[in-house]
């Protein structure tokens, strides 16, 4: 590994970094509008790259977010992004150092938790991460769906004006944090996320990008949805309209269900595509036909490492219970976060008891969320020495409804 400088990236860094990362994950080289775009966001997070003379051969970054944890606290997070290695310079080593130089800089600077969308998913339960919440893709059939179950939610529809779109739906969101590993999104992100929906459209014919906002008797914009629209022409076939869910949030489950009402009920449209979404989407069992909601697919979407142990444990909730449990935490990367912690209802603690369990620090983030259950661990023979008792009262303790669900790629 002396062969290779890691160092934080500059600004006349950039290209070379940027098309490292692209060349990893099966892009070309990108020309001066994405390079802008990448320059934007560089002061957003912490970007290190390896480099071999002057070439550079590696690249990982992390964004400043934080994520919501059960309970409610916001925790700060170093949602890790960009990672790739040229595939001239794969099996030596330099990914891990790469991670372990990002991960150990985020915990030096106080981050409690890292996150993050695999490409791959065997990669990186080797740095202590672990699996901590799925995602579905569904198609919805709206003719099916209706009419929908469910008591209707006061308040009125309005589709927003381009120019409404950037200033009105981030506060919205932030309003609509309610679900366990929704993460905070920066102007940066906005832009990205809503651009389509800002800006004209540049052709004649084509999609529609959309932003409907729900607004309750009071007169608050209290959730929102963002979509697309367009004519499906198959060849030799009757012409129908066809759609794409792409955000759905509200402040309340209820303002949620009103949405899906108003996106059902859009007339011409025959077939909705939504991804991602929750595992446990409740629009599904409000629908008529609940067949009208097809998942064509469930991904792993959350990927999570606690950095600080102590931190992260004692800042989430707990089942009620007047059981409690010992665990024993091992993480080879830092040493800090070794040792026992009494986990009950009042809280998590650091003990010097012996402990009823000994987990890895990859385990005990996979179930940090609630959203992967400690049963579903053992069953999957991945907790041996695991007592039934244990693993019932940890279950009780840890989990959360509803699932665990971020919606927010980076």
């Amino acid at each position: 590994m002396s062969t290779f400088d890691i160092r934080p990236v500059t600004s006349n860094e950039q290209r070379a970094a940027t098309n490292t990362v692209r060349a990893a994950l099966l892009t070309g080289a990108a020309n001066d509008e994405v390079l802008a775009e990448e320059r934007e966001t560089a002061g957003e997070g912490d970007f290190l790259a390896a480099w071999e003379g002057d070439r550079c051969v590696g690249h990982v970054g992390a964004f400043h977010f934080d994520t919501t944890v059960p309970g409610g606290d916001r925790l700060s997070t170093a949602g890790v992004t960009d990672v790739g290695v040229l595939p001239t310079h794969t099996r030596r080593g330099l990914l891990t150092a790469l991670i372990e130089q990002l991960l150990g800089n985020a915990r030096d600077a106080g981050t409690v938790l890292a996150s993050l969308r695999a490409s791959e998913s065997p990669i990186y339960g080797r740095f202590g991460f672990g699996l901590a919440g799925d995602t579905v893709a569904a198609v919805i059939n709206p003719r099916r769906a209706r009419p929908l179950r469910f008591e209707r939610q006061p308040g009125t529809m309005r589709l927003l004006e381009i120019g409404e779109v950037l200033t009105t739906v981030p506060p919205i969101y932030e309003e609509s944090r309610w679900r366990v590993g929704t993460v905070n999104r920066n102007e940066w992100l906005w832009k990205f996320r809503l651009r389509t929906a800002s800006e004209p459209n540049k052709e004649r014919h084509g999609k529609g990008v959309y932003v409907a906002v729900h607004t309750n008797t009071e007169g608050e914009d209290d959730g929102y949805v963002h979509y697309e629209t367009e004519w499906d022409e198959g060849y030799a076939c009757n012409i129908g309209g066809k759609g794409r869910v792409l955000d759905l949030a509200g402040t309340t489950p209820d303002v949620e269900l009103a949405l899906w009402e108003y996106i059902i009920g859009i007339d011409l449209v025959e077939s909705w595509q939504a991804e991602p979404r929750p595992v446990d989407d409740p629009i599904r069992l409000a629908m008529y036909d609940v067949r009208a909601y097809e998942t064509r697919q469930r991904l792993d979407e959350q990927w999570v490492r606690l950095l600080d142990v102590d931190a992260a444990l004692s800042k989430r909730s707990y089942g009620p219970t007047d059981r409690e449990v010992i665990i024993e935490v091992t993480d080879p990367m830092f040493a800090e976060n070794n040792g026992n912690w009494t986990i009950s209802e009042s809280g998590a603690q650091r003990t010097d008891r012996a402990a009823d369990l000994g987990v890895d620090i990859a385990t005990v983030s996979a179930t940090y969320m609630g959203g992967v259950g400690w049963t579903d661990l053992a069953a999957s023979g991945l907790l041996p020495n695991a007592s039934a008792r244990a693993v019932a009262d940890l279950d009780f303790l840890f989990a959360i409804r509803p699932a665990p669900f971020s919606g927010t790629m980076f």
